[in-house]
C-alpha cells in the first residue's frame, strides 16, 4: 500500500538524534551501528536510505551527519546536504533536548501525499529548527514509515522552525491540460509545537508562475499566510490504515488560516485579485475519507499521463467517488473572500464585495453567498448583483451524480438520476440582479428570485418554496413562443411575479399547493389554490410507476381560482379585433354570447351553478374585472384518476357532474 513518507523520514531524523545520545557514553563504534540500525530499519519497509559520514561530541553536545537520502518506489526521494545537531543534552533517561538543529540543502521528488498525480519538487537551502526536546526511545504502534513518524512528532516538542526561503513546483496534466507551477515561498515559520500541534505558523509573500499548456500561462503573487493551531497529526493517520479505521470524530487541522491577498496575471490578458482570504475550524474525520482509495486512483491517474492515455470512464468514476466522500469526513466552519476583482482580455470587468461560505459539516454546506457583484461587458453595458445565497449545498453529492454520468451517460437522462439532483442543493436565493439582453435597450431586472425544497434524498420534494420578482424589455419573448400570448400588444416593458407553494403532510396525508400565483403589469394575476387528500409517499417515488400511481390514488379536496385582469383582455381582444375587422365591443358580446348559450345546459341540469355560469360571464363581458371561484367535489371522493380518466373520454364536460362550483371572495393579490 502507498505511504507518504516525507514528514517521516525528517521525524525520524529528529528520532536519530535522540536516538544517537540515548547512547550515553557508549564508543563511536557503537554509535554509528545505531545510525545504521536505523537505517536498515527503513529498508526492511521499503524506503532505500543512504548516509555520509556521522561526526558526534558528546562533551560539546554536537552531531552531524552529511549526504542523506532516503528513496521509495513510487513515492519519489528526499536528501539533504548535511543535519547538525548543536547543545544535545539528556533532560533524564528518556529525553534528549538539543538547542538547535540545521538542515541545509533539503530537496524533495516525487507525487503529492494523497495526490499521486501531481508531480511536486520541494527545495529549501536551510532549515534551522530550534528548542528541541523528545524521546531517546520511540515506540510506534508498528514499523510502516507513518506509523514511525506519527509516533516520534507526538512525542516530540519544537520551540521554532525557520526555512528562510523555499521553492516548491507541480507538474499535472497532459496536452492542453498540463499545468506547471513554480513557488518561491517567502520565510516559513513555525512557532510552538508539541504532539504535532502547531500553535503559529506563517509564510512570508511569495511569487509563482504557471506554464505547461500556453493557455496555463501566468505570474502572481500571494500575500503573507498565517495559521493558528495547526495539527498534522490528523495527516499522518490518514496515512495508517490501522489507526485511520478507528479515528471516527473529528480531528482539527486549523483553528484559523489567513491570507493576505492574492493576484495573478495571465499572459492570455486575465487578470484577479483578492484582498484577503480567511477560514475558521478546519478539521478532518480520518475514518470518514478513503486514503487508500484516492491514493490507488491518483497512482493510475499518474501512470496513464505517463503513457499519454486517458483513464477510462470506470476508473475517472472511482476518482471522483473516493472525492466525493472525502466530503464527509470534512468540516469548515467558516470561509471568507473579500475584495475580488477581475479583468478578461476583452476588457470585461467584474467586482466582487465578499464571497462566504459556511459551515461545511457531515458533506453538506449550509451556505455559500456572493455579495455586491458588479461589473461592465466588454461593450460597456452594466450588470450586477447585491446578494446571491445558496443553501444545503452538497459537494460530495454533486461529485457522485458525476461519476453515474460518466460511467453511464444514459442514466443522467432518466427520472431517478434527475431527482437525485434535489439532494445536491436545499435552496437558493437572488436579489438585487441586473443584467443586459442581446437585443439591448432597457436591461433584466430581478429584484428577488428564490427557490428552496426539502425531503427524502433520491425522491421528489415533498415541500417546495419558489418566488420570482423580474422586470424587463419584452422582446426578451419569443414571437414565436406561446409565452408570447401573455405580454400585451404594444408593451415595451413588464414586470413579472411568480410564487409556488406545496408542502405534504404526512401525518394527515393531505398536499396543499398554496400559493400558485402569476401576475404580469398591466396584463393579469392568477392565484390558484389546490388541496389534495388521500396522498401517500408513493407520489414522491424516484420511480415514475410509483409516482404515477400515488398521484392518480390521491383525490381532490379542493380548487380555489382567483382571475384579476389588469388589461391584457382588452388588448388581446382589440388585437383580435383589427385582424377580423370587427368591433372590439361587438366581438366581446360575440365571446361572451357563444359561453353563455355553451353554459345554458348546463344551468338547467345544476341550477346550482347559477352563480358561478353568471359570474363568468360578467367577467367576459366587462373588461378590468376579477372572477374568484372554489371548485370541490359533490361526492365524498373524487381520485385523480377519475378526473383523468373523464376528460379523456368522449364527453369531458360529464366532469361538471362530479364537482360543485361557487363563487367566492377573491384572493388578496400577493404582496411583491
Amino acid at each position: 500500500m502507498r505511504k507518504t513518507f516525507v514528514i517521516a523520514t525528517v521525524a525520524l531524523l529528529v528520532a536519530l538524534v535522540g536516538g544517537y545520545f540515548a547512547l550515553g557514553a557508549i564508543v563511536n563504534h557503537f554509535a554509528r551501528r545505531q545510525v545504521d540500525t536505523l537505517f536498515a530499519d527503513l529498508g526492511a519497509a521499503g524506503i532505500e536510505a543512504h548516509r555520509g559520514e556521522v561526526r558526534y561530541d558528546l562533551f560539546k553536545g554536537l552531531f552531524n551527519i552529511e549526504n542523506v537520502s532516503f528513496t521509495s518506489p513510487g513515492q519519489g526521494s528526499l536528501k539533504l546536504t548535511s543535519l547538525v545537531a548543536e547543545g544535545v543534552a539528556r533532560a533524564d533517561d528518556r529525553r534528549f533536548t538539543a538547542r538547535q538543529i540545521t538542515i541545509r540543502e533539503f530537496s524533495f521528488d516525487g507525487p503529492a501525499p494523497l495526490a499521486p498525480m501531481i508531480d511536486t519538487s520541494y527545495r529549501a537551502p536551510k532549515i534551522e529548527i530550534t528548542g528541541v526536546e523528545g524521546p531517546t526511545v520511540v515506540t510506534p504502534t508498528g514499523t510502516d514509515p507513518a506509523q514511525i513518524a506519527l509516533a516520534v512528532i507526538e512525542a516530540i516538542k519544537v520551540a521554532r522552525i525557520s526555512i528562510p526561503e523555499s521553492l516548491a513546483t507541480t507538474r499535472a496534466g497532459i496536452g492542453p491540460e498540463r499545468i506547471e507551477t513554480d513557488v518561491t515561498h517567502g520565510a516559513v515559520t513555525l512557532e510552538d509545537i508539541s504532539g504535532g500541534r502547531i500553535a503559529r505558523a506563517s509564510i512570508e509573500p511569495s511569487r509563482f508562475t504557471m506554464g505547461g499548456a500556453p493557455a496555463n500561462a501566468a505570474s502572481g503573487r500571494i500575500g503573507r499566510i498565517s495559521a493558528d493551531a495547526v495539527d498534522i497529526v490528523p495527516v499522518l493517520i490518514l496515512l495508517d490504515p490501522e489507526r485511520r479505521r478507528t479515528e471516527e470524530g473529528y480531528r482539527p487541522l486549523y483553528g484559523a488560516l489567513s491570507v493576505d491577498g492574492y493576484e495573478i496575471k495571465a499572459d492570455s490578458g486575465l487578470t484577479q485579485r483578492w484582498g484577503s482570504l480567511a477560514i475558521a475550524d478546519i478539521a478532518i474525520r480520518p475514518a470518514a475519507i478513503p486514503a487508500e482509495d484516492l491514493m490507488v486512483a491518483g497512482e493510475r491517474l499518474q501512470q496513464l499521463a505517463a503513457k499519454g492515455e486517458q483513464p477510462a470512464p470506470a476508473e475517472l468514476a472511482a476518482l471522483l467517488r473516493a472525492l466525493g466522500a472525502t466530503y464527509d469526513g470534512l468540516r469548515i466552519g467558516s470561509i471568507a473572500l473579500k475584495e475580488l476583482t477581475g479583468q478578461e482580455a476583452d476588457g470585461t470587468k467584474a467586482e466582487l464585495a465578499s464571497l462566504t461560505a459556511g459551515p461545511l459539516e457531515d458533506g453538506r454546506l449550509a451556505s455559500i453567498a456572493l455579495d455586491r457583484l458588479k461589473g461592465t461587458e466588454a461593450d460597456g453595458k452594466v450588470f450586477r448583483l447585491d446578494t446571491l445565497t445558496i443553501g444545503g449545498l452538497r459537494p460530495g453529492a454533486i461529485l457522485e451524480l458525476s461519476a453515474d454520468a460518466v460511467e453511464d451517460p444514459q442514466a443522467a437522462k432518466g427520472l431517478p438520476w434527475l431527482m437525485r439532483v434535489f439532494g445536491v442543493v436545499g435552496s437558493f436565493s437572488m436579489e438585487g440582479a441586473e443584467a443586459p439582453v442581446e437585443e439591448g435597450g432597457d436591461p433584466v431586472v430581478v429584484d428577488r428570485a428564490s427557490l428552496s425544497w426539502s425531503g427524502e434524498t433520491d425522491a421528489l420534494p415533498t415541500r417546495i418554496a419558489a418566488s420570482l420578482r423580474v422586470t424587463g424589455p419584452t422582446s426578451a419573448f419569443a414571437t414565436d413562443k406561446p409565452l408570447f400570448a401573455l405580454v400585451p400588444d404594444g408593451m415595451q416593458r413588464a414586470s413579472v411575479a411568480v410564487d409556488i407553494g406545496g408542502e405534504w403532510n404526512e401525518a394527515a396525508s393531505t398536499l396543499t399547493l398554496a400559493p400558485l400565483y402569476a401576475e404580469v403589469s398591466d396584463a393579469f394575476a392568477l392565484s390558484v389554490t389546490l388541496s389534495m387528500k388521500d396522498v401517500d409517499d408513493a407520489l414522491f417515488s424516484p420511480q415514475p410507476d410509483e409516482a404515477l400511481a400515488g398521484a392518480l390514488g390521491a383525490s381532490l379536496a379542493a380548487l380555489e381560482i382567483t382571475v384579476s385582469d389588469a388589461g391584457i383582455y382588452e388588448r388581446k381582444l382589440e388585437e383580435a379585433a383589427r385582424q377580423q375587422d370587427m368591433d372590439p365591443q361587438a366581438l366581446r358580446q360575440l365571446l361572451s354570447g357563444f359561453a353563455e348559450l355553451l353554459l345554458a345546459q348546463t344551468v338547467s341540469d345544476r341550477p346550482d351553478l347559477e352563480p358561478a355560469v353568471q359570474a363568468f360571464i360578467g367577467f367576459m363581458q366587462k373588461p378590468l374585472g376579477t372572477l374568484a371561484l372554489r371548485v370541490t367535489p359533490r361526492g365524498e371522493e373524487l381520485p385523480v384518476l377519475t378526473i383523468v380518466e373523464t376528460l379523456q373520454s368522449e364527453e369531458p364536460l360529464t366532469l361538471i357532474d362530479e364537482i360543485n362550483i361557487e363563487v367566492i371572495d377573491a384572493a388578496s393579490p400577493i404582496k411583491p
